[in-house]
């Protein structure tokens, strides 16, 4: 069993709920108070702190009716029907998460969540038997994502909401993240590069021309490019479509909507 992952203490368990009851009898060394800090928890029990949908029903429902359209507005793009089929696999499998939360920001989807607990160790250890397994087991199948993520996420729609992105702005950006030329085992990776910057020189071209009084919109619209480039697939995935499909595959269910007719 690993230790605690915090740094900074002599002890790697010294921290836990655990070491704490197990030690709470034990004398404190000659000349030192105990100190508040000694009955602190661990800060690795953050990372247990984790958030699910309240209506994960109509979120998904919600999230999948943008990621159609999302993928509407690719197949219609003429630079990425004359990719050959497995780029443009590729790319998908690349590029749905940002291109996902992208969509959210524009069609205005929010995110109503409730903070949820990982059971701990020692919640895991005096709830062994095997009835009490079964029900933990079913009520944590889809335990939620980790607040950090979500917070990070509904950040971002918030501040982009604020931009007021336009049409043509979203469209730019959703091909810089399209053709992403990071992406492994790319035929054409020369030519979606360079469909990459044609995107953003676009955009730069259109900022400059339509908000040409407002010379740091071009760098904000750099920072969501960024961002949304860092997201997280399995964040997204577990927010937006876990808490329905469960466990199946995430890409197999990106893809049968990207082939849906």
């Amino acid at each position: 069993m690993s230790g605690c992952e915090c740094t900074g203490t002599e002890d790697p368990g010294q921290g836990s709920i655990l070491y704490s009851i197990l030690n709470r009898g034990a004398r404190c060394p000659q000349g030192r108070a105990e100190t508040p800090a000694a009955h602190q928890l661990c800060p690795c029990a953050s990372k247990r702190k984790l958030v699910a949908i309240r209506a994960p029903q109509l979120l998904f429902k919600a999230a999948s009716e943008v990621l159609e359209k999302t993928f509407k507005f690719v197949k219609n793009v003429p630079c990425f029907r004359g990719l050959p089929a497995e780029d443009q696999l590729r790319l998908v499998r690349n590029s749905w998460a940002p291109l996902l939360v992208l969509g959210l920001v524009q069609d205005s989807v929010d995110l109503d969540t409730v903070e949820t607990q990982q059971p701990s160790l020692l919640h895991r250890i005096l709830t062994h038997d095997k009835e009490r397994q079964e029900r933990v087991a079913a009520e944590t199948q889809d335990p939620g994502v980790p607040v950090g993520d979500v917070e990070g996420i509904k950040m971002f729609l918030v501040k982009c909401r604020g931009l007021r992105i336009s049409v043509k702005e979203y469209a730019f950006l959703k091909g810089a993240i399209l053709f992403t030329a990071e992406t492994t085992e790319l035929e054409c990776r020369d030519y979606i590069q360079a469909l990459q910057r044609e995107a953003e020189r676009a955009l730069y071209e259109h900022v400059r021309t339509v908000h040409w009084g407002n010379a740091g919109r071009f760098g904000k619209l750099r920072m969501v490019l960024n961002t949304l480039r860092s997201m997280d697939p399995e964040a997204v995935a577990g927010l937006f479509f876990r808490p329905v499909t469960g466990r199946s595959s995430i890409d197999e269910h990106v893809l049968a909507m990207f082939f849906e007719r």
